[in-house]
């Protein structure tokens, strides 16, 4: 039988460990040699996650196998996670893959697909690893709450005029430069003046200001962005659907790292923001 191998780590520390790429092809490739089968091929998917299906190599192999001329009848695993850790995907693609004459075994959890007590230990396998997803997911998210509740760095780039600093195992932010720090309180001064977010850049690019390219968006970014007043905000966004949660739903905490403008001066420029902001009318 010819068969093809998918390889797949999700992150450089799993590369780093026994379910490395080397490890996995070495495992497979004696899998198939102890049981006759010869590998043609292999698809390689590094620091790509199985929870979608978006993985470049995946998908190179499931259109390989769709194809009259594929030439391979078998695609071997070193675990079903490896292939995927949505139960949806296992059901669609193996379905997919069963009317090209084409299975998925796993060297690691050897099943007999062909028989009722086959089916059931595959798919408790793959409900299994999509357990084990969803709870990480979970896990990580309390973890990052938690976080974030006691005014820690949650991932990310430190905003302009911040540094990130670690503070044991976690991480907040310190002052950057002074020069930064200027420019960000200069910015808060102009709005604060009636400066407009094109005027504060036409200005800051004409002195130069942190050798940058200086536009619109990037300055009202930093007018709108609480972590200048001390302010740690966390949760605006919902992470797994991407969309904007109420206010009721942030996470804030006051005095978080230390300020570069203070309240007064911030309240000064939203409220000219706010007289600037256009008028919408129904």
């Amino acid at each position: 039988m010819n068969v093809v191998i998918y390889l797949r780590v999700s992150s450089e520390q799993q590369a780093n460990k026994e379910l490395s790429i080397p490890a996995q092809r070495e495992a497979l490739i004696k899998y198939a040699e102890d049981k006759g089968w010869s590998v043609v091929d292999e698809y390689i998917d590094e620091a790509k996650s199985a929870k979608t299906d978006a993985r470049p190599e995946f998908q190179r192999m499931i259109a390989a196998a769709q194809k009259s001329d594929k030439g391979f009848q078998m695609i071997l695993v070193h675990k079903f996670d490896r292939f995927s850790r949505s139960r949806a995907d296992h059901v669609i693609y193996k379905a997919l893959l069963k009317k090209q004459g084409v299975i998925v075994t796993s060297a690691s959890e050897p099943t007999e697909p062909d028989t009722p007590h086959g089916v059931l230990l595959e798919g408790m396998l793959e409900v299994i690893s999509e357990f084990y997803n969803v709870n990480l997911r979970h896990e990580t998210l309390k973890g990052m709450r938690e976080n974030a509740v006691q005014g820690y760095h949650c991932g990310g780039r430190a905003p302009f005029g911040y540094r990130r600093k670690r503070e044991g195992v976690k991480v907040t932010y310190c002052l950057g430069s002074n020069e930064e720090v200027g420019i960000v309180q200069t910015i808060f001064e102009l709005a604060a003046e009636g400066w407009g977010g094109k005027r504060i850049m036409r200005e800051l690019n004409r002195i130069g200001a942190g050798g940058r390219r200086w536009t619109p968006s990037t300055v009202l970014s930093i007018l709108s962005n609480q972590a200048y007043r001390g302010y740690r905000i966390w949760n605006k966004k919902c992470i797994v659907e991407g969309t904007r949660n109420s206010e009721i739903e942030w996470i804030v905490v006051k005095d978080a790292h230390p300020p570069i403008i203070d309240d007064k001066l911030w309240n000064a420029a939203q409220s000219v923001l706010e007289l600037r902001r256009p008028t919408k009318f129904e």
